[in-house]
């Protein structure tokens, strides 16, 4: 628990700061901080009642009070649903023993008391019960507070924009690469039929339909394929031009 414009954001900044924290008397959070996370003893602060966790809180490390009060959540619950807004908790909760009620062996009252709370968990009475006496007022103050730490689509804007520029220009490559294979296999496509002066006339829309049927019948094809075409194809060129060289007569004398 700490105040609303506190730097602390949870357990771990609070140890690793060096500002003082206050403890209820008697809590077990006294012996759990010292020997479990391993803060220094002169940094905890016993608080005797609700009004020194007030003040304490209030005055803050710099004023002579504490950064952060450390508690069972109930307790904080009840300090909070009267103080009017000036605190909050941070962080995660962070559990080392539950809460029970103490019998005597064999007690009867062992087995209707836990009988009697279980009905009550189920049937929600209990969390109505716990609404009612320790929820505290929601404090537009902390519901507009907006965590430094949370990640939002805004913090990512660098990594959309330069991923959308990568596909941009991949596509980009990407287009021009099929254009420049396209009218290269248009040309080689064309060259045995240019000797008919008819079947070189343009025909209008059936034309552009059949030349946009065969685009896409090429941007089908797969890499290998296209590749395998243009090799078929250039080994005819060169197959033809060594044939016509040779037939070709010799001169008169």
């Amino acid at each position: 628990m700490v105040q609303l414009s506190s730097h602390i954001q949870g357990i771990d900044s609070l140890i690793s700061s060096p500002d003082p924290i206050g403890v209820l008397d008697g809590s077990y959070a006294y012996n759990y901080l010292i020997e479990e996370l391993n803060i220094a003893e002169s940094r905890l602060r016993i608080l005797k009642d609700q009004d020194e966790c007030f003040n304490a809180l209030k005055q803050g490390p710099k004023g002579d009070g504490v950064a952060a009060i450390v508690d069972e959540l109930p307790y904080i619950e009840l300090f909070l649903s009267n103080t009017n807004c000036v605190f909050k908790i941070v962080g995660q909760e962070f559990t080392k023993s539950g809460w029970g009620f103490a019998f005597q062996r064999d007690s009867p009252l062992a087995v209707d008391l836990s009988t009697a709370l279980l009905q009550l968990s189920e049937n929600s009475d209990l969390q109505k019960i716990h609404d009612k006496w320790l929820s505290h007022r929601v404090c537009s103050a902390q519901v507009n507070e907006v965590d430094d730490n949370q990640l939002s689509l805004k913090s990512f804007w660098g990594l959309f924009l330069i991923c959308g520029t990568v596909c941009f220009f991949s596509l980009t490559i990407f287009f021009c690469r099929v254009a420049w294979q396209y009218q290269r296999y248009s040309l080689e496509s064309e060259e045995p039929e240019i000797e008919d002066p008819e079947l070189a006339r343009p025909s209008g829309p059936n034309t552009r339909t059949s030349s946009f049927k065969k685009l896409i019948e090429f941007v089908d094809k797969k890499e290998t394929e296209v590749k395998e075409m243009f090799k078929r194809k250039s080994s005819d060129t060169k197959t033809q031009a060594s044939h016509s060289s040779e037939v070709q007569p010799d001169s008169p004398t």
